[in-house]
């Protein structure tokens, strides 16, 4: 679900709205007009699909709502900084604007790289289990999947938490969260360090269907990067990223704060010239 639109070129109807990207109270209203535009868009593209179904069309609204309202939550919880909120915030916009909801904004990892396998490896044993279903009961189409795991959870094989865990992934996270974005902002490396000390990011990119998509992103701020010693720290941890399989891409502070659109444009374009042999990342 690759390759990313273009957007530079149309991203001037963002820019009204750069003074309500940095504060909750003025871009929640904000944002639910982009969500209720985005629903409105995949309807009117519904409607001349003949393929389209109302409960599909049904589960778009429910997703597209549910997953950027909780995105925006995550970025106000955890982004320390204004101009960390506003490129964000920007960024998502951009993606609901092309009709994208693969986006998800996560809570900070202690230790990213572990925490991101641990996820990886939890849903491949899920992936095992649904495959091995599939070959012993020839039920391709999990048509009694659901039937089979309430009968182990009457033995006593899986809890009730494990079963919508499953059912969830299934059905829903596999396709719509498997192979989309994910953002997790104020990122911990604890096993790259420089003079002895842990390296964190501002923002931290990854697909959990694709590791190859390793993307460190750092807003800097003046404030903290206006010395020498912070220049070659800077220098240093980028180097350090590198030689690990990491892009690094930053931006200054300055820049996001005088234009977040056109610096998230930016960004969602320079992601598109790393998808560019993949499909879109788009729910259709």
């Amino acid at each position: 679900m690759r390759k990313l639109m273009t957007t530079t070129t149309d991203s001037t109807t963002l820019r009204q709205y750069f003074d309500k990207l940095e504060k909750k109270e003025d871009f929640f209203p904000l944002l639910k007009k982009f969500i209720h535009r985005s629903i409105e868009e995949q309807y009117l593209l519904d409607d001349n699909n003949d393929n389209s179904s109302i409960s599909y069309r049904k589960f778009y609204e429910k997703f597209v709502d549910s997953v950027f309202t909780a995105n925006a939550e995550n970025v106000f919880t955890y982004c320390q900084s204004p101009i960390e909120r506003m490129f964000l915030n920007s960024f998502m916009l951009l993606f609901l604007k092309n009709r994208m909801p693969c986006l998800f904004v996560t809570h900070p990892h202690k230790d990213t790289e572990l925490d991101i396998n641990n996820y990886r490896d939890h849903y491949k044993d899920m992936d095992d289990f649904i495959d091995s279903y599939r070959r012993v009961t020839n039920d391709n189409n999990l048509v009694h999947f659901e039937e089979r795991l309430t009968e182990k959870q009457r033995k006593g094989e899986f809890t009730e938490e494990q079963i919508q865990d499953i059912l969830s992934y299934c059905f829903i996270r596999k396709t719509f969260e498997f192979n989309s974005y994910h953002i997790t902002p104020q990122a911990a490396f604890p096993n790259l360090r420089i003079d002895n000390k842990s390296i964190r990011v501002d923002f931290y990119i990854w697909v959990p269907n694709d590791p190859s998509v390793k993307i460190v992103v750092e807003c800097d701020g003046f404030e903290f990067h206006k010395t020498k010693s912070s220049f070659i720290n800077d220098k240093q941890r980028d180097r350090l990223f590198q030689l690990n399989g990491y892009r690094v891409i930053r931006y200054s502070g300055s820049e996001i704060y005088n234009d977040p659109v056109e610096v998230s444009s930016n960004l969602f374009d320079l992601i598109n010239t790393l998808d560019n042999d993949t499909e879109n990342r788009r729910i259709t």
